[in-house]
């Protein structure tokens, strides 16, 4: 497997904010993502309820990922579920990966956070809460930026500078057909009502037609591959997912 370099700024970052945390419970939120108010206060009675039971070292949230717009999500097989975002505050408890979930890391040295050897996921619970995650929802010519800085961590500098040249990051990110996605009619948290009344790039979104070849690359979820899964989950399984990964271990609580 090809080994991924990431810049460790990010981590640090998150590390140093980790040790000034004094409470039982540390909660951790993404820029680009948002709890609704309705939640809150579930969310705070799941703490009191499981802060003496040990075993629980998380708490697991359900996902909502928004995609182009404020009213169409990405649920197939490419985009998790769910994911760990309160966690103990205990020393060996780490970010891990690009921060997208925890484990455990016995004496962690602060540079390898995407090791897997000597690491154990946490054994976490439920709350009925979910996380509403708006990183795929900004104009098309600025999710180009967001897409070079994806490569470059992934696949590093000299990568982007040959697609660059190539002018593979000309042309406004094409989110594909959204008429083909889940549709979101429910609120939205409130704080997010003054930023979701800028948008203003519904005409660049489309919703007819098969995905275009301008973007750089296809998505993983418009892989013919993954797109036949998504519907065999959704049709067949009842929304089941084939060989999930999962990130922790859960525990009936």
């Amino acid at each position: 497997m090809r080994k991924k370099n990431y810049p460790a700024s990010n981590f640090w970052i998150r590390f140093l904010a980790m040790k000034h945390c004094t409470g039982d419970w540390l909660f951790y939120l993404q820029s680009d993502e948002v709890v609704h108010e309705r939640d809150l206060d579930t969310i705070r009675k799941r703490c009191e309820e499981l802060l003496d039971d040990r075993e629980v070292e998380g708490l697991l949230f359900r996902y909502r990922h928004f995609w182009g717009d404020y009213e169409h999500v990405q649920d197939g097989h490419c985009w998790y579920r769910k994911e760990i975002r309160i966690v103990r505050n205990k020393a060996d408890i780490h970010s891990w990966e690009s921060a997208q979930s925890f484990r455990t890391i016995p004496g962690f040295d602060g540079l390898n956070y995407r090791q897997q050897d000597g690491t154990y996921k946490l054994y976490v619970a439920e709350v009925d809460a979910e996380i509403f995650h708006y990183g795929w929802v900004r104009p098309p010519r600025l999710m180009q930026n967001k897409i070079k800085a994806f490569k470059t961590n992934h696949r590093g500098r000299e990568s982007v500078a040959k697609m660059e040249a190539a002018h593979k990051f000309d042309r406004i990110f094409d989110y594909g057909n959204l008429s083909k996605l889940t549709v979101y009619r429910d609120s939205h948290p409130a704080v997010m009502l003054p930023w979701i009344g800028t948008f203003d790039w519904n005409d660049q979104l489309r919703f007819s037609g098969p995905a275009k070849s301008q973007n750089p690359s296809k998505p993983k979820h418009d892989r013919t591959k993954y797109r036949v899964i998504s519907w065999i989950e959704k049709k067949l399984l009842g929304g089941r997912r084939l060989g999930e990964f999962s990130n922790y271990i859960l525990l009936k609580r």
